[in-house]
């Protein structure tokens, strides 16, 4: 009862504000993955119409350079011999020089230029693939592969931002609530003390317990509470027997209402602690635990 009661407080002390998000203004993209990295962006990416777009300067993480004209405010996006001329405001792109549609046309948000991301990365032999449950688009080329080691890597704080940066996938139908736009406003993760192969993500409306296995994330369990943890109001998947609610007081990391991100978790002699750290990139949520080893 007590872990339920730790629990409970931090998540509401982080999730507070929750009730009164703006439907009319959803949270957009909170994260974007290319090849197994999270990249940092100056703005953050938008969703529009259905699309998602990225600053433009995301672009040199794909091997891609660009030139803006702000003449004819028109972004030409060159990888190899391929050329990509996209025009604000207009659904002709010119790819090669032939003529193609694109749903959204290039946006302008706080002096800076955003990018249809799936447009230009599929035509340049790249996949896109944006995940609904934490608001991450993932960026991969047709030569990406899952470093394997970095996942088993001894240091832990390592292993376990390469397991967040695994697109997490399901055998189930998820539940719908999770997956709002709005949902990922406030997030966090709990993990097992000394292990990197689990982890519990949980938002503003529920929670998703994720097991590593061969490189990939698969989402097993998800559910919504009522009056603590064992008041399950929704759930799908299948419960695991391990005790998942321990995981909450022993390491828990997310962000936090000032951009920064927040970290939790018992010393060795049983205390709360905890301490905040600056978010530069997605990645930074994980940190490294003070006298934390791998178990065996």
């Amino acid at each position: 009862m007590k872990k339920v009661i730790v629990f409970v407080f931090f998540f509401v002390l982080m999730f507070q504000s929750w009730a009164i998000a703006d439907a009319a203004n959803p949270i957009s993209v909170n994260a974007v993955n290319v090849n197994g990295k999270f990249i940092a962006t100056d703005v953050s990416p938008i969703i529009k119409d259905g699309r998602v777009l990225v600053p433009i300067r995301t672009l040199a993480s794909l091997g891609v350079t660009y030139q803006w004209d702000s003449k004819s405010q028109s972004a030409l996006i060159t990888k190899g011999k391929d050329q990509i001329k996209l025009t604000a405001n207009k659904k002709e792109a010119f790819k090669n020089n032939q003529a193609v549609q694109v749903d959204v046309p290039v946006q302008m948000t706080q002096g800076r230029i955003l990018v249809p991301i799936r447009f230009v990365s599929e035509n340049f032999g790249y996949k896109a693939n944006y995940e609904k449950l934490r608001s991450i688009l993932f960026i991969q080329d047709g030569n990406y592969k899952v470093d394997q080691e970095s996942l088993q890597a001894e240091d832990l704080q390592a292993a376990r931002q390469s397991a967040i940066s695994l697109p997490v996938q399901s055998s189930f139908k998820s539940l719908s609530s999770l997956e709002k736009p709005s949902a990922n406003k406030d997030y966090g993760y709990a993990f097992p003390r000394g292990d990197s192969s689990r982890y519990m993500y949980s938002n503003n409306v529920g929670h998703t317990v994720v097991e590593i296995k061969n490189g990939i994330a698969k989402a097993v369990w998800q559910f919504t509470e009522g009056n603590g943890l064992d008041d399950i109001v929704s759930s799908a998947g299948q419960r695991p027997s391990y005790n998942y609610v321990g995981w909450v007081t022993d390491i828990t990391m997310g962000n936090d209402r000032d951009g920064n991100f927040k970290i939790i978790y018992k010393d060795d002699k049983g205390q709360q602690k905890d301490f905040t750290v600056k978010a530069e990139s997605y990645k930074d949520v994980i940190q490294p635990i003070p006298n934390e080893t791998r178990k065996q």
